[in-house]
């Protein structure tokens, strides 16, 4: 008798752990189940890191592909043509592209669009960019891409 009301008794503390846990994250997340909303630094380092890993498919996501889209398929069409040519040079060229930084310079928003001013370093060469976002449907979205070197 007295080993069924010790399982009981663990039971329960367990049971009050789980709860105290899952009380302490929802107050974490200020009680919201809500999809937070990339900011555009966000959405400028998310587009980049996923160019940089070819995962052309969250780059789409993150863009007014009908602006965008231009840019986005030639980059896919060299991406895929450099793959299918020598395999150690394009192994090579994802080295590079995996370290290659970014910096956020500057955020200004104007009449709703956001315009976001990066640096890109890879090898020691500097790109500066500017990046203007729109947000669609609640989500800012790339919409143009512009290098200022």
């Amino acid at each position: 008798m007295r080993e069924k009301y010790k399982k009981i008794f663990i039971a329960g503390v367990i049971l009050g752990a789980v709860i105290a846990l899952v009380a302490i994250f929802v107050m974490k997340d200020g009680g919201s189940s809500e999809k937070k909303t990339a900011g555009p630094e966000d959405v400028i380092i998310g587009f980049t890191s996923a160019m940089k890993e070819g995962d052309f498919e969250k780059a789409y996501s993150l863009c007014d592909t009908s602006s965008m889209h231009a840019h986005l398929d030639a980059y896919v069409q060299l991406w895929e043509t450099k793959s299918a040519k020598d395999s150690a040079a394009f192994a090579a060229t994802l080295k590079i592209l995996s370290e290659t930084a970014v910096e956020i310079d500057g955020v200004e928003e104007k009449d709703g669009v956001c315009f976001v001013d990066y640096t890109l370093e890879m090898e020691g060469d500097i790109r500066k960019c500017q990046a203007s976002l729109k947000k669609e449907e609640g989500e800012w979205k790339i919409a143009e891409i512009t290098s200022a070197n």
